[in-house]
């Protein structure tokens, strides 16, 4: 273990119950760091603990998890977990592609995000860091790649959720012009074992269930401990007021899903669905989960996603940390093979 890797003082995490949250607790306690575990409920405690099981930590380590109950958007609750910390990284976040969720994504990703820095500034916070998204990202206009000075388009605004993430940035940056030390990392789509209705875990669900079709998509993928090492990384550091790309891969859509069939046994998808199929079979879906009272999962946005090609930078980090990624099909193999077993 390493001893007083953040000093003596718990480090907050919030949204320690996420697929990010999860694993950054579990790798901290495991450097022998003593974690304020944020979350909502009891049930959220449980829906970790799984996690942990995975992971064998041993009694020491869980001994340095300390669970609170907070809800990120009321100010004072954010107040009370963080005013004995001196670090801070602020997972917690609400992704959505859905228009009615469109209250709840400004709720958690921009005014849940505008209690923490306010809260790290009243508090004397030593260092934030701050999960963004690569959806937080503009498009790269002289170039096929995405790095960190492609600045959002509010006149494209692709989705609610990237808004919000957008939003959410623009608190943390305010904060930092207010004098918080606080680093932004924007993660591409994040590959890491969890429940399989959480972020890409879904992807192992749907694969295992039989998948035949794949789109033309492409972007960029990263393992959830690239992510984790990252962001312990950076908050070791001097680094401030600069934000990163955290992102492994480009890859096509139908290599990812041959990956991950591949990792389950199972056959790969072979038929390529054209993106009017894809938008006719979303509307109707749409349609007929609507007099179910239910939601589909092919939303205006993640049909238009299918078939867009978005690759991304991680140079930055890379010249700045000398950082060295997981290679995505390695990461598959390994969490197909648990999904198999567990």
């Amino acid at each position: 273990m390493e001893k007083n890797l953040f000093g003596n003082k718990p480090v907050v995490v919030t949204g320690a119950s996420g697929v990010i949250g999860t694993h950054l607790s579990i790798a901290l306690a495991k450097k022998g760091v003593r974690v304020c575990a944020v979350v909502q409920n009891e049930h959220s405690i449980n829906k970790a603990k799984r996690m942990h099981a995975l992971y064998s930590l041993s009694s020491q380590e869980t001994a340095c998890i300390e669970w609170q109950y907070a809800d990120i958007t009321d100010f004072q609750d954010v107040c009370n977990v963080i005013q004995h910390a001196e670090y801070v990284f602020h997972c917690a976040g609400y992704v959505s592609f859905h228009a009615a969720d469109k209250h709840t994504l400004h709720a958690i990703n921009v005014e849940g995000t505008k209690n923490v820095v306010d809260a790290c500034l009243q508090c004397g916070i030593k260092k934030l860091c701050h999960v963004s998204s690569v959806a937080a990202l503009g498009k790269a206009i002289y170039t096929d790649m995405i790095d960190e000075t492609c600045e959002y388009e509010l006149e494209k605004k692709r989705s609610l959720y990237g808004y919000s993430k957008y939003l959410g940035e623009l608190e943390v940056w305010r904060g930092i012009a207010e004098g918080l030390s606080a680093v932004i990392i924007n993660p591409s789509v994040i590959i890491g074992f969890a429940n399989k209705e959480q972020s890409s875990a879904h992807l192992f669900k749907t694969i295992l269930q039989g998948m035949p079709f794949y789109t033309s998509g492409v972007t960029g993928y990263v393992s959830v401990h690239d992510v984790v090492d990252c962001m312990i990384v950076l908050m070791k550091s001097n680094i401030q007021a600069e934000r990163f790309i955290v992102s492994a891969e480009n890859l096509s859509y139908k290599t990812v899903f041959t990956y991950t069939a591949e990792s389950l046994g199972v056959s790969a998808p072979r038929i390529y669905m054209p993106a009017w199929i894809l938008h006719t079979v979303g509307i109707i879906l749409t349609f007929l989960l609507f007099l179910m009272r239910k939601r589909s999962s092919i939303t205006r946005h993640t049909a238009h996603t299918a078939y867009t090609v978005s690759r991304y930078s991680s140079q930055k980090l890379i010249h700045a940390t000398s950082f060295s990624f997981r290679p995505i099909r390695n990461e598959l193999a390994r969490i197909g093979a648990l999904y198999r077993t567990f």
